[in-house]
């Protein structure tokens, strides 16, 4: 009997924590936007009560509720403190909770922490112990899941539940449903409630099983990875590095394979993977991350080089580093007999980096918005960048005091194009509204540029600004963006070719407009100008092949050097390296 009241007492008890825990983070939802509160206060309440309810009802269960209320203390003052600091870099500090660049780090930091906080709570002298601190890290992992699941399901009954009762007119849950501090509250409490039962079961709900089962996905993953390794020479760099995203998706992919590679090495030896297969390829795995880790932070060098740093970059180039570290040790590890003890030992001191350099991520030693907008304007003056292309608007809007700083360095240099780009920056509501402002501002400059890129053939054969004046900005971009891929001898990457495709209109109205897309291949676009609006836009169909063709750079080559010709197949068609080119419908 004892033991049930000690249960019940626990669970209620938990259950109030996490109510107290949800009405705190409702007042701070109440009070986001009230003028009538110092920012700066704001947001170190915003980062004490978020990141106190997530650590406290963390801790409580391996922890008695006393005890875990206090230790928690330990991460929270501290991430705290230092997401107040990051507050400072703005002109007003509740801009930092509008800012991923900041919020990441300052979770990152809480998120290593607790399980070392947690395992200190414990026991003292296993801070550090590998066994202690992953066991302790999957058990939050999936005691919070799983309550956060169980949190999802209460409000799909309530839901249910209220649906149903308004059949009979009965209304009570629905008033429930829109009583904002209720449902905070009661989330916490159901949250609190669930922790506390998982707690209790912990012996049937270990993290045993997901970590059994995970290991399993490592061949998979490693068969995945081998295939991309294999195929990318054969598929060429250009691609994979000709967007942002391509970094993203390496460094996901890189985050998950280390999280697999741990999970198979498990807490200890006793209780890694044994099967010869998994095993080998565990350590496959471990030996091929550097290239992926790599490839990521290539992708990123790539993308500074072409455009300069902006804080999303500082960001990805600050996790990029942090995932070499850990993929370069794993591969020094694998020669060795005691290879997995070894990573075990590097996740470790690992882990302490990471928190350190999530810390020192937010203090003023690491000024991702000063060095970004430096590096803008660095660019400008070094003709590197136009004025269009600067991030004016985020520097006013995104980058703090650093940023708008930076634009009144700017606004300095007089410069008429510059100056009303600055004012539009600080005007626009959004960034779609600057976007949209730049372009009907810089349009007549683009079309002028477009002009001198854009080469025509025959010889003789012209190209006028009504051609193009009426073309869609997106388009107008495109044919910029093409010109400016240059072929290796350095002629532009695009060409217009003249031709009486479409009966109804002169050939000098009329035209195939091959622009390069990327290292491989070139678009084509059939334009016609036979209106006082915007000209029409087609695709290019083969009509003998019946395929929408993609050109390549020698077929554009080709067409600059005249080795091309315009004959008659049904309408007029381009025949052009083993391609037959007629407007599409």
């Amino acid at each position: 009997m004892d033991g049930d009241r000690q249960k019940i007492e626990n669970r209620l008890l938990m259950a109030l924590a996490g109510a107290v825990a949800g009405a705190a983070l409702w007042v701070l939802s109440e009070h986001w936007t009230d003028p009538g509160i110092d920012p700066a206060l704001f947001v170190a309440a915003f980062a004490f009560v978020t990141g106190y309810a997530t650590v406290a009802l963390a801790l409580a269960g391996p922890v008695p509720l006393a005890r875990a209320l206090w230790v928690a203390l330990l991460v929270v003052v501290p991430s705290t403190v230092l997401l107040s600091v990051a507050g400072f870099r703005y002109e007003v500090s509740t801009e930092v909770l509008d800012r991923p660049h900041m919020l990441v780090g300052w979770a990152i930091l809480v998120f290593f922490a607790t399980p070392f906080c947690s395992v200190w709570a414990q026991d003292r002298s296993a801070v550090f112990s590998y066994a202690q601190l992953f066991e302790t890290a999957w058990t939050l992992t999936v005691r919070y899941a799983l309550a956060a699941v169980f949190v999802l399901g209460f409000w799909l009954v309530v839901f249910l539940s209220s649906a149903l009762l308004e059949l009979v007119e009965i209304d009570v849950l629905q008033q429930l449903l829109r009583t904002d501090w209720l449902v905070f509250t009661l989330s916490g409490a159901v949250m609190g409630l669930a922790l506390a039962v998982l707690h209790e079961l912990r012996d049937r709900l270990s993290p045993f099983l997901v970590l059994r089962l995970t290991r399993l996905l490592v061949p998979v993953v490693l068969g995945v990875i081998v295939v991309f390794l294999a195929a990318l020479p054969l598929r060429g760099l250009s691609r994979l590095f000709g967007e942002f995203s391509s970094a993203g998706t390496l460094m996901a992919v890189t985050i998950a394979a280390i999280t697999l590679i741990s999970t198979a090495l498990d807490r200890d030896r006793a209780h890694e993977v044994e099967s010869p297969g998994l095993r080998l390829a565990t350590r496959i795995l471990a030996v091929l991350v550097p290239l992926l880790a790599g490839l990521a932070l290539w992708a990123i060098v790539l993308r500074v080089t072409a455009y300069g740093w902006t804080p999303e970059r500082w960001l990805a180039a600050y996790v990029a580093a942090f995932l070499m570290a850990y993929c370069v040790l794993y591969a020094l590890a694998t020669p060795w007999a005691r290879w997995t003890s070894y990573i075990r030992m590097i996740n470790v001191a690992m882990a302490g980096a990471v928190i350190f350099g999530s810390a020192l991520w937010l203090t003023p030693a690491v000024q991702i918005y000063r060095m970004s907008a430096n590096s803008q304007l660095d660019r400008f003056a070094q003709g590197k960048t136009e004025a269009s292309e600067l991030p004016l608007w985020q520097m006013h809007n995104d980058w703090g005091r650093a940023g708008r700083a930076a634009l009144a360095r700017l606004e300095a240099q007089a410069d008429p194009e510059l100056t009303d780009l600055v004012a539009l920056a600080r005007e626009a509501e959004s960034r779609f509204a600057y976007d949209r402002g730049a372009l009907t501002a810089r349009r007549p400059g683009r079309v002028e540029r477009l002009l001198t890129l854009l080469p025509v053939r025959p010889e003789g054969a012209m190209l006028n600004p009504s051609d193009i004046a009426g073309l869609p900005e997106f388009r107008l971009e495109a044919l910029i963006d093409g010109c400016q891929r240059s072929l290796p001898d350095g002629r532009p990457g695009c060409v217009l070719i003249r031709g009486t495709f479409m009966p109804n209109a002169p050939a000098d109205a009329q035209g195939m407009i091959l622009s390069r897309v990327d290292e491989q291949q070139v678009d084509v676009t059939y334009i016609l100008h036979d209106r006082p609006q915007a000209p029409r836009l087609r695709g290019a169909f083969d009509p003998l092949k019946e395929v929408w063709p993609t050109l390549s750079v020698e077929d554009l080559t080709a067409a600059l050097d005249g080795e091309y010709s315009v004959a008659p197949s049904g309408v007029e068609a381009l025949f052009i390296g083993g391609h037959v080119l007629a407007p599409g419908d």
